[in-house]
């Protein structure tokens, strides 16, 4: 993995989206989705993309969401089957899940404009980020969105599955895939949500990943249990790194004081020779700096980071 992980930070790599993919039409489509997804996309501009999450009514995760706005309809790529939130829905509007017809491909890396140019008639550069537009490919239909996970300069390109042999044979025969565990690994580097930590017992808002929510929107599904739950809250999170080895849920030690414990784990890719684990912790918030170093019930040293504490060169241009 050390491998392709260099790749993807010094060159490209590619990964295939394997969730569901689904269309939602009609008049009254904004209108239905609007109380599900906590941003304010009916502000949003048309031939754009984002990233959200779908929350339960408890205010934790249902499913995170990529969605792409069109002219026509809007595109929602999801883990989760949708189809249930709309079962009860009224008025001019449609959903259908598109996954046996339409692909995505994910292409991250600073090299990945190389791909994206050869579908866009300017300089890709001028493509700002969560920008879409519609090309074509062997005189189809497609559609490429500047949008990536790991902060460097991403990809993406939506087309018909017929097409995604001869594109991947033509565009990326000699790059290499990467697979889900590094695109966690990528998405933890830049604070990016990561599917096993939100899954777990802390809400949105300690995990630092409330950043994905709007909450100048008044209403959306989940948004009061999620805001009750901060005001209860006293814990934080905050990302370590670690020399030595390190046990999840091993309790945190500053000045012989218990002040939290280790939530998440991966071993080190970067061959930074100071980290052979990165993690995240949940203190308490009054422990949740930079800078810091905590001791674990089993002795190792933990030095706490910056979050995100990978600065891609792309989020300078």
């Amino acid at each position: 993995m050390n491998k392709i992980y260099k790749e993807l930070r010094k060159n490209k790599a590619y990964r295939k989206f394997d969730g569901k993919i689904f269309e939602l039409r009609g008049d009254d489509v904004e209108d239905i989705l609007n109380p599900l997804i906590p941003k304010n996309i009916e502000f949003a501009d048309i031939d754009t993309c984002g990233f959200s999450f779908i929350l339960t009514d408890k205010g934790t995760v249902y499913s995170e969401i990529v969605f792409y706005k069109l002219e026509d309809k809007y595109i929602i790529f999801s883990n989760e089957d949708l189809l249930s939130l709309f079962s009860d829905a009224k008025g001019e509007f449609n959903i259908k899940e598109v996954s046996d017809e339409l692909s995505l491909i994910q292409i991250e890396g600073r090299e990945s404009g190389e791909i994206a140019q050869q579908f866009y008639d300017y300089d890709i550069s001028t493509l700002n980020f969560k920008f879409i537009t519609n090309t074509t490919y062997k005189s189809s239909d497609i559609v490429m969105a500047r949008f990536g996970y790991s902060g460097e300069f991403g990809y993406q390109f939506l087309l018909s599955n017929h097409l995604v042999p001869n594109f991947i044979e033509e565009y990326l025969s000699d790059t290499p895939q990467y697979d889900k565990a590094l695109d966690d690994y990528v998405k933890f580097e830049v604070n990016h949500p990561v599917h096993d930590v939100y899954r777990g017992q802390h809400n949105l808002f300690e995990l630092g990943y409330a950043w994905n929510l709007d909450f100048t929107k008044e209403e959306f599904k989940g948004r009061s249990a999620l805001l009750e739950e901060f005001e209860s809250s006293t814990k934080q999170s905050i990302v370590f790194s670690a020399s030595a080895e390190v046990q999840k849920d091993e309790r945190v030690y500053f000045d012989n004081q218990e002040i939290g414990k280790v939530y998440w784990l991966i071993k080190v890719l970067d061959e930074n020779p100071d980290r052979a684990y990165l993690g995240m912790l949940q203190v308490e918030r009054y422990y949740a700096h930079s800078g810091l170093h905590f001791l674990t019930e089993g002795g190792a040293v933990l030095e706490t980071l910056s979050n995100p504490y990978v600065i891609p060169e792309s989020w300078s241009k």
